[in-house]
């Protein structure tokens, strides 16, 4: 795992609600809506389910917006004391009664959150500022541009027929679970394509020759595994394997991708345990798939297929599709998972 300096996760607008709810006071009128809720249907920490419903607070924020479970904390005992306050305003707020204050406090009691050997915090690999955009290395054709609201962007420079891959230079990723944001902002009509690749060897095709390949954003796509993201409607020309599918060995319909319009940011978390892939969106398990060997890539007899997927670590990486596709990613984070974890 990368070593870096960890930064809090926590979106402003849901900080604010979280000292307000502290200090018994109603939030912000003027707070900004969380930029991407946490939609999950129960509170977690991490790993861990409390089996409290996961409520709307104020400000466009959830609950698991709320216990920043994500971040490193000093200790379990200061991550509990946050936890009680949170669940103390919750309560006097009216949005949990009771009984699910004292299930909150005990499962973050339980959750190990803070402790040595406790599960892992998540590491931010790009947080929209200059310096973290600058640990990512362009490969292949069309790029990314860093925005001005804490995202980059798929764009069309530089011209070139081939896909581009933003590669996460820093690190290499055994057992995981990776989290972003993404949005497709493509004008007009059409639906955008694009992809999270992981478990890739690397970027220079002379030193992964199994890869079958000498361009470098193919090294990822013949040797690793993309996390599909296309929301495009079910019609002819468009490509059948949508959102959340592991491209070419466990693809989904546009029913089970679960879409949402353009313009809405979405919660995308792969997790990698042994070769073992789960796939969630928006906080529901959308795929999940087991890369076992002898798999063949349907339509592609030169591919590796899962028989040369079968990397124990590997990069991160996010792809630029296509010149009419604009995709946006923000908040990507990683964490260590233990192995077993699903």
């Amino acid at each position: 795992m990368i070593s870096r300096p960890t930064k809090k996760i926590l979106p402003p607008a849901c900080a604010v609600l979280a000292a307000s709810l502290l200090t018994a006071l109603p939030a912000p009128a003027a707070s900004a809506e969380c930029p991407a809720p946490d939609s999950r249907a129960t509170v977690r920490f991490l790993d861990l389910d409390s089996g409290v419903a996961n409520r709307a607070a104020a400000g466009g924020c959830t609950i698991n917006d709320l216990v920043d479970d994500e971040r490193r904390w000093s200790d379990h005992g200061h991550f509990v004391r946050h936890v009680r306050e949170v669940a103390d305003g919750l309560r006097r707020t009216g949005v949990i009664d009771g009984k699910e204050q004292s299930a909150l406090v005990d499962a973050a009691a339980r959750s190990g959150i803070g402790r040595p050997g406790g599960p892992a915090p998540y590491e931010v690999i790009f947080d929209g500022s200059p310096e973290s955009f600058a640990a990512w290395e362009h490969v292949g054709g069309r790029g990314f541009a860093l925005t001005g609201d804490g995202s980059m962007v798929t764009t069309a420079e530089p011209a070139g027929d081939g896909l581009g891959l933003l590669h996460f230079r820093e690190g290499r990723f055994a057992d995981f679970s990776l989290r972003l944001q993404f949005r497709d902002d493509r004008p007009g009509e059409g639906r955008s394509n694009s992809g999270v690749f992981v478990r890739y060897p690397g970027v220079d095709p002379e030193a992964f020759p199994e890869c079958r390949t000498s361009e470098p954003a193919w090294v990822a796509v013949n040797c690793g595994h993309e996390i599909q993201i296309n929301d495009s409607p079910e019609e002819p020309g468009n490509d059948p394997r949508k959102t959340g599918s592991v491209y070419g060995f466990a693809d989904l319909d546009l029913a089970a991708a679960r879409p949402t319009g353009k313009g809405v940011w979405n919660d995308l978390e792969i997790r990698v345990v042994g070769q073992h892939y789960t796939v969630l969106r928006n906080g529901e398990v959308v795929n999940e798939f087991d890369n076992v060997p002898g798999i063949p890539f349907p339509g592609r007899p030169d591919d590796p297929g899962t028989s040369g997927r079968q990397y124990s670590a590997g990069g991160v990486g996010v792809q630029n599709h296509d010149p009419d596709s604009v995709i946006a990613f923000r908040n990507i984070r990683v964490r260590d998972l233990p192995a077993g974890a699903r």
